[in-house]
């Protein structure tokens, strides 16, 4: 004689589509959420570099001037172009007949970085020339932002300052900060007959 089993289904736990669709969701937007602070994290990271680049570059220009005593003529001064979505490095070096040689270097700033000048003026255009002291000519000393998408409020999160002093040295600050002053230090030419080596001496 056979036995008969039956079994109650109705017991048996599971996941109804309901509870699958509103765990999809959740996981959804766990998802977005850290993709969109690695997103800014990616953008403050290309900010802060290109910001580091800039100040690499005006540092590359004065290291120049200086070293070739650059005066202008057949010794140009070494400078940086700075426009908003680039900027170029212009040094020189001689060639075999002692004729300076531009070598130009431009670099694009990456895509959803602006760069802008720190006095709110509108940036086209500008020329930081280094002399062979070191120093720059421009009057106030260049100071430029860097910037996530727009300048229009820069803060710490969203911009970089870099700015240069009459000195010539170069500093990175971030967005919010207020840049101190600085002014030209007072430079005395020394006579022919002090007994200086002229190559220390100003021109």
């Amino acid at each position: 004689m056979r036995s008969r089993c039956h079994y109650n289904y109705s017991r048996q736990s599971g996941v109804t589509l309901v509870e699958l669709l509103v765990v999809i969701v959740i996981i959804a937007i766990v998802a977005t959420l850290a993709l969109m602070q690695r997103g800014n994290a990616n953008e403050q990271f290309q900010r802060q570099n290109t910001a580091r680049e800039l100040k690499v570059a005006f540092e590359r220009a004065r290291f120049d001037s200086v070293k070739r005593r650059a005066v202008g003529g057949s010794a140009p001064e070494a400078y940086v172009t700075v426009t908003p979505t680039s900027y170029t490095l212009h040094t020189y070096s001689n060639d075999v007949n002692g004729v300076a040689v531009a070598n130009n270097q431009t670099t694009s700033v990456p895509r959803g970085i602006v760069i802008a000048r720190y006095d709110g003026n509108a940036l086209t255009t500008f020329d930081v020339n280094f002399s062979m002291r070191g120093e720059v000519a421009a009057s106030p000393a260049p100071q430029f932002y860097v910037c996530n998408l727009a300048c229009s409020s820069p803060t710490n999160a969203t911009a970089n300052i870099v700015l240069v002093t009459p000195t010539g040295t170069v500093n990175l600050l971030s967005g919010g900060s207020s840049i101190p002053a600085f002014t030209a230090p007072t430079v005395s030419n020394v006579s022919g007959s002090s007994g200086i080596n002229p190559l220390v001496t100003a021109p």
